[in-house]
């Protein structure tokens, strides 16, 4: 009985301890590594190195207008030319002196050009909702990181420097979209913020990075509320409200949130903070991968939720989930999550099914693969984990 009441305070303590430090974190924080989103990787296994293209046939001509749906999807034009960028910013992340410049020439080139300009209306309709979701995942993102790997390997003059910033500011302040002080009211989803959205989480992501490229502490503080609202509104089973009553996308949209916690929790990880461990009433980050890796082995825990059919999408019969295994933006958290957490029981779990293959049923082969693919071959571009996971976000 001693034993027991030992091991009760040293969790009570541990857990109090953990949401001490979160909490400063989220008030405190500064950035200590200006414009260093992400380091160049000192390993570059599991990276691509070299541009597969010809610059003079890969023109990222710059969009000036949004034009997202009202309904279901982004605006597929910005979403092609991220793919195209991703030729020049993959390469460049790892220290290709040409493919960062081509990055940098692109970035300038949008930057003047006053690209990515959302003219509809700001409030809660579908157009908002994509508009800008559009651009933080596809411009804001992932050029905002490019420019932090060029800066690493080549000079911007400081005109040129300036003009990119100021425009950065613009876009990712245009197109803010954190949610703050909106509630859901109805369904699976309701009493949990909407901070805590995928769509938010995404918007997180760009103000922090935006903040430490400006050397902002209080825009790359923004993100932590998005963050600690995921974890602390997260079910005891480890799913995400807002994201699991998606019919036949619940986990293709759990993953994507997923996704988004771990680039947050990366970052701030390189600016010297760690936040893996938020712990609110004995939810956490890892209770979270639990459910997806739970999911794997039972698909139909996730029925009772999905069965809401929330904005499906295409994905209409929601006991068939949407997920593609060689998709990273269903799949690319586990990458950093194996490399840090080695020794924990999901991992551990996972280990235990590489090597009893027999038995896994086809998700449970799609998890594994990706287990076992950490540190090896290299994904591809994805917008939901902003650079390659399997160059940086491993450890």
């Amino acid at each position: 009985m001693k034993k027991i009441f030992l091991l009760i305070l040293l969790n009570f303590l541990l857990f109090e301890i953990s949401n001490a430090d979160f909490k400063k974190i989220k008030k405190k924080a500064v950035v200590n590594n200006p414009e260093i989103i992400f380091p160049l990787p000192k390993d570059l296994k599991g990276c691509r190195t070299e541009m597969r293209i010809n610059p003079k046939y890969n023109k990222v001509t710059p969009i000036i207008e949004l034009d997202a749906p009202e309904g279901y999807g982004l605006d597929d034009r910005f979403s092609e030319a991220g793919g195209k960028f991703g030729e020049f910013s993959i390469p460049c992340s790892t220290g290709n002196k040409e493919a960062c410049t081509y990055a940098v020439k692109v970035i300038l080139d949008w930057a003047k050009a006053g690209a990515a300009k959302r003219i509809g209306p700001n409030d809660d309709e579908g157009k908002y909702w994509n508009d800008t979701l559009t651009v933080n995942l596809f411009i804001a993102s992932p050029m905002m990181a490019a420019y932090s790997f060029a800066k690493q390997v080549i000079n911007v003059p400081d005109e040129d420097d300036k003009i990119i910033k100021d425009w950065f500011k613009k876009i990712v302040k245009k197109n803010q979209h954190l949610m703050y002080g909106k509630t859901y009211d109805y369904g699976g989803a309701s009493g949990t913020p909407k901070r805590a959205h995928n769509h938010a989480l995404s918007s997180a992501d760009a103000h922090m990075m935006l903040g430490i490229l400006t050397g902002n502490d209080k825009t790359f503080r923004k993100a932590f509320k998005n963050y600690e609202a995921a974890i602390k509104y997260s079910r005891k089973d480890g799913s995400l409200p807002i994201e699991t009553r998606r019919g036949g996308r619940a986990m293709f949209y759990e993953g994507r949130a997923i996704n988004k916690l771990t680039v947050i929790g990366i970052i701030a990880e390189n600016q010297g903070y760690d936040i893996w461990n938020y712990s609110y009433k004995g939810k956490d980050f890892h209770n979270v991968i639990k459910f997806f890796i739970d999911f794997t082995e039972n698909n139909e825990i996730v029925f009772p939720y999905a069965k809401e059919m929330r904005h499906p999408g295409p994905a209409k019969n929601y006991k068939k989930q949407d997920l593609k295994w060689n998709n990273s933006s269903n799949w690319g958290w586990l990458y950093s999550y194996v490399s840090r957490f080695p020794d924990h029981e999901n991992v551990q779990r996972l280990k235990k099914w590489s090597q009893n293959k027999s038995e896994l049923n086809p998700t449970q082969w799609d998890i594994v693969r990706h287990y076992e693919n950490v540190g090896k071959q290299p994904f591809s571009w994805a917008s939901w984990t902003v650079v390659e996971p399997n160059c940086h976000f491993t450890k």
